[in-house]
């Protein structure tokens, strides 16, 4: 499928309100760590350094918020094509799709569900690309990302959870690493040429 196709099936879902904040059955950060925020600003649109967060997460399971997932997805082909990795996105019309070569699908993966249990079953290396808008959010899909958050024999491979805005369920947080990208200046005071700053 080509590139816009495969992203306006995938981004599609993306909107909600963020809560990343504790209460109404949503935490605000994993018990084990607090979330990773990246950032960046102007014309610049993918962090630095973010496939790298991703390889290096603690669980197997990533939740990633992020303001443009079409860049994400774009940086994330790169990615692929660059480094001869296995890196594959999911939308409901082919499934799980290669993102290092064209019309490369795997079989039986157009449920989200079946998708996810495919990648339990696996032990290959991989990058593996979901939407985490609130309809693929159901209390089906939600039990086997906890079985992927809970893994051990993981290894490499990644699930990589994406939306605008994250609504994390209760509980989920704790087995996941959590990586929010932010846009636009920090708020943080710095000290440039004797002056305390923002930015």
């Amino acid at each position: 499928m080509p590139l816009p196709a495969l992203r306006s099936r995938w981004l599609a879902p993306y909107t909600g309100v963020v809560k990343l904040a504790a209460g109404d059955g949503v935490s605000a950060a994993p018990s084990s760590s607090e979330p990773i925020e990246i950032r960046t600003s102007g014309e610049e649109r993918t962090p630095t350094g973010l496939y790298e967060q991703i390889l290096d997460a603690d669980s197997s399971l990533v939740l990633l918020q992020s303001p443009f997932l079409d860049e994400v997805l774009v940086y994330l082909r790169m990615m692929a094509q660059r480094r001869g990795h296995s890196i594959y996105a999911w939308n409901p019309d082919a499934g799980l799709s290669s993102l290092r070569e064209h019309g490369i699908t795997v079989a039986a993966t157009r449920r989200l569900p079946d998708a996810l249990r495919y990648l339990l079953q696996s032990s290959h290396f991989g990058v593996y690309v979901f939407p985490a808008g609130r309809r693929e959010l159901t209390p089906q899909v939600v039990a086997v990302l906890r079985q992927i958050g809970r893994g051990k024999e993981g290894g490499d491979k990644r699930v990589v959870m994406v939306a605008n805005k994250l609504e994390v369920p209760a509980g989920l947080d704790a087995l996941a690493t959590v990586i929010v990208h932010k846009h636009g200046p920090s708020n943080r005071l710095r000290l440039r040429d004797g002056r305390w700053i923002r930015g």
